[in-house]
């Protein structure tokens, strides 16, 4: 990666938001959820109309959520959409178990890479969905030049990794509760109008610019989405008939930021809906290339009402 550069939007999110779930659009859901329980180690919640809800404990709140569609299409490698979800793990040990497990299935890798910020290993789900697993080095370690962190691909050893891993633990096949969803990344049709969507409306800051990627996050943290048009340079918008990412959301942990962001969304002008996941409230609206964008918080009594009165206008 080269170019980086820090900018920071006169609103900014919460410094503390996340990635909080995706959601998939699956051609066959008894396949995919056996993947992602069976061999990556997640639980299931809940399987109902075609619809399964997955975290890794079991229990809410929801991480990724399966649903079947049997007529949608396949969508092509040069769309826009879903690149990878990262799924990050809370040290290198639990990394280390989960590989373990993957190669032990005699699962395909794609790739593997030391981010200077991150460990990471690539692969891809039984419909071809883009996975990420990855753990942080700490916040402290990261390198930077003034105060903007540097990342990069290096080459990463998995057999030394592997080396990590606890046998037992990874074979018993859980994942560790810690683990979260630490980024999104997107194939997109243009930087032009990611950064507008968001850096500009969202508020999220850009930690690096590259002449065909992006990368944003709040807080500080490298990065909570990164967008590229390597292979969807000019994509028509997306459509709600292809197999792939449907939606996926932002948890913003308190009622004033998310308030705030509301106020901006709503003078955008741009269509909202409101959704409801887990005792989580929030919105959802479509960015630049139509991908579903859910913006959640805490339920309140303050963000209710905000809803109904959205509704109501």
């Amino acid at each position: 990666m080269s170019s980086p550069m820090i900018s920071q939007n006169s609103f900014t999110l919460h410094p503390d938001t996340k990635i909080a779930h995706v959601e998939l659009q699956v051609a066959n859901l008894a396949n995919m959820r056996a993947f992602y329980c069976d061999l990556m180690g997640f639980q299931l919640i809940e399987e109902k109309d075609g619809r399964a809800r997955l975290s890794p404990t079991g229990k809410a709140p929801t991480l990724i959520t399966l649903t079947e569609r049997k007529d949608a299409r396949p969508q092509p490698a040069d769309v826009t959409g879903l690149y990878h979800t990262a799924f990050r793990f809370p040290n290198r040990e639990k990394l280390a178990n989960e590989l373990l497990r993957i190669v032990a299935a005699g699962w395909p890798l794609q790739g593997a890479s030391d981010h200077r910020v991150s460990e990471a290993i690539y692969f891809a789900d039984p419909e071809g969905n883009g996975i990420e697993i990855y753990r942080d080095r700490p916040r402290e370690d990261w390198p930077r030049l003034q105060e903007t962190v540097q990342m990069g691909n290096g080459p990463l050893d998995l057999q030394k990794l592997l080396e990590e891993a606890d046998q037992p633990a990874a074979h018993a096949g859980k994942l560790d509760p810690a683990t979260d969803i630490g980024h999104m990344h997107l194939q997109v049709s243009d930087l032009g109008t990611t950064d507008a969507f968001y850096h500009e409306l969202l508020g999220l800051d850009i930690v690096m610019s590259m002449p065909t990627a992006l990368f944003m996050s709040a807080g500080g943290y490298h990065h909570h989405v990164g967008a590229n048009i390597w292979h969807s340079r000019g994509a028509p918008r997306r459509t709600d008939d292809l197999l792939g990412l449907h939606s996926y959301a932002y948890i913003i942990p308190d009622e004033a930021g998310w308030l705030a962001l509301h106020d901006r969304l709503l003078h955008s002008g741009q269509p909202l809906t409101s959704v409801e996941r887990d005792r989580r409230l929030g919105v959802t609206i479509g960015d630049q290339d139509g991908i579903r964008v859910e913006l959640l918080a805490p339920a309140s009594g303050a963000i209710r009402n905000r809803l109904a009165d959205q509704v109501a206008v």
